[in-house]
């Protein structure tokens, strides 16, 4: 795949990964942590399959083929699924998403050390004028509550980068089988922490629904994309999960966007556009200077 069509699946991740909040707002009566565990049911459905044929392999060839990578990339995308749950639990969804509009920048940090792909100026001007863009959505709503969840979702962050980076680290190999086992991993622990996992006929098929769909999908399509774009790159792209977001729950549930949502997102999606044209040229450049 060229860098073109992994810039397309870039950004499809994050129109996918952003229906989560319109998901929520459609739930009846479930839980957070419900939600999560319903939604991995619905994730290893939808994948586990798509990893087989893939590999064309059975489930035990598949398992022992996998390495410390991808068990790496597992564990960091299951500490990433519980932190953001236990963020928006403790603290305001105006804090999260401030620390989560540092991923790219993470992202950026941890690659450079880990695999030294060095961050492009384009790229930094595009972070930055992300964090700006996220800096305006939320600048109404940010405080210095809930200490514990900014906490959470700077855990979130950590584990984030780390597994953008074994996306990376991984590009020659098959890394769905690091989603499925985080999948997984969710379904057999968190029992655990659910005391009664009863759940409504339209919670069910929408739990599961955001399983295959939005978590499903969107990651299908990003971890494809990482093969080609450097982790900043590749996370930068993917925030279009941030400006969609509220979107969707306008169009679908009916509540309005606020002045400075739409701002924000405004130069969210100028960000991305800047870091996908820029890619996509000095890839083109760099096949020239080759040719």
């Amino acid at each position: 795949m060229n860098t073109k069509q992994s810039v397309v699946m870039a950004i499809g991740a994050g129109i996918f990964l952003s229906l989560l909040g319109v998901g929520t707002r459609l739930l009846e009566d479930t839980s957070a942590f419900k939600l999560v565990f319903y939604r991995s049911i619905g994730l290893v459905a939808f994948l586990a399959p798509i990893t087989l044929y893939l590999n064309r392999s059975n489930l035990a060839a598949t398992v022992t083929s996998i390495g410390w990578i991808e068990l790496v990339a597992s564990l960091c995308l299951v500490g990433t699924s519980i932190f953001i749950v236990l963020a928006l639990m403790n603290t305001a969804v105006a804090n999260a998403m401030f620390v989560i509009s540092l991923a790219p920048l993470i992202a950026g940090i941890f690659a450079w050390i880990a695999l030294g792909e060095k961050l492009r100026s384009s790229t930094v001007k595009a972070i930055l004028a992300s964090i700006i863009g996220v800096i305006v959505i939320v600048s109404d709503s940010l405080s210095t509550d809930g200490i514990v969840g900014i906490l959470y979702a700077f855990a979130m962050l950590f584990c984030y980068g780390i597994f953008s980076v074994t996306l990376r680290l991984g590009r020659d190999k098959e890394m769905l089988p690091c989603i499925v086992i985080h999948g997984l991993v969710l379904i057999i622990a968190l029992p655990i922490f659910i005391q009664d996992l009863s759940i409504s006929k339209h919670d069910l098929v929408l739990c599961l629904s955001l399983g295959a769909i939005q978590l499903g999908l969107g990651m299908l399509m990003f971890t494809i994309a990482s093969k080609a774009i450097p982790a900043a790159q590749l996370v930068l792209l993917a925030m279009l999960e941030v400006v969609l977001s509220p979107i969707w729950v306008w169009l679908i549930v009916g509540e309005a966007p606020s002045r400075s949502s739409l701002i924000g997102g405004g130069i969210i999606i100028a960000a991305i556009c800047f870091q996908a044209i820029t890619t996509m040229r000095d890839d083109h450049a760099q096949q020239t200077q080759t040719s």
